[in-house]
């Protein structure tokens, strides 16, 4: 059978720090449910998720199988996630995005990049409070331009096949957005699925000096 192998980069520096972390619990329960679950942890991430992403995808040992690039603060809560991704119809699969993206817009985040008639997929939040609520961003299986970088799960073959990999460029603001429109630009289908998950970011990092510097340079490269 398949493999889904879940890689994750944290900034956690050692094992007894990254099992502080919100998915921990939940990556361990997801490996115990299925044998054909595996998982890789880039500790004390100083290289950016672009260049370990990569080296997932160029190891030749994942060449036939699922790779799920997720975040630290993701619970993974769907018993079927396995299933769900092995039998995914897209070669790119997320939770949230859109089905355009404009790319004269002056932020170029996914949800400001395009109108909200045209937002696709769910997210269930955790906030300060520790109170959980899902956000329907609008339908939960569809065809998707750009994917939040929270869950990409990627069909390796699909991928090797067209040469489509991350930006280097990008160590974490746009690497998702940029990761996707390359896929688009070799006819690789990216989409949503309704997964079950919890997230406990909530994306204040948007608008940082960081992620300004990011959205010009993100600008320059693909917005010509």
């Amino acid at each position: 059978m398949k493999k889904l192998k879940i890689v994750i980069c944290t900034r956690a520096k050692t094992d007894d720090e990254f099992q502080k972390r919100p998915i921990y619990e939940s990556l361990k329960k997801q490996c115990s449910y299925n044998s054909n679950i595996d998982y890789i942890v880039f500790k004390d991430n100083k290289d950016g998720l672009s260049r370990n992403y990569n080296k997932e995808l160029q190891n030749p040992q994942n060449a036939n199988s699922i790779l799920l690039f997720v975040h630290d603060d993701v619970v993974l809560e769907d018993l079927f996630l396995y299933e769900k991704l092995i039998n995914s119809p897209y070669s790119i699969t997320g939770l949230a995005g859109a089905k355009t993206f404009n790319k004269q817009s002056q932020y170029l985040a996914w949800h400001i990049a395009s109108d909200k008639s045209n937002y696709v997929g769910e997210v269930a939040h955790c906030n300060k409070e520790n109170k959980i609520w899902t956000t329907c961003f609008g339908p939960t299986n569809s065809r998707a331009v750009t994917l939040d970088g929270l869950f990409l799960s990627c069909k390796v073959k699909d991928l090797n096949d067209k040469a489509v990999e991350f930006d280097n460029n990008f160590n974490f603001h746009f690497y998702d957005i940029s990761f996707c429109l390359r896929a688009n630009k070799q006819k690789i289908t990216c989409g949503v699925l309704p997964i079950r998950v919890i997230h406990y970011g909530l994306g204040d990092s948007m608008l940082s000096e960081e992620w300004k510097i990011s959205n010009e340079r993100f600008r320059k490269e693909y917005c010509k």
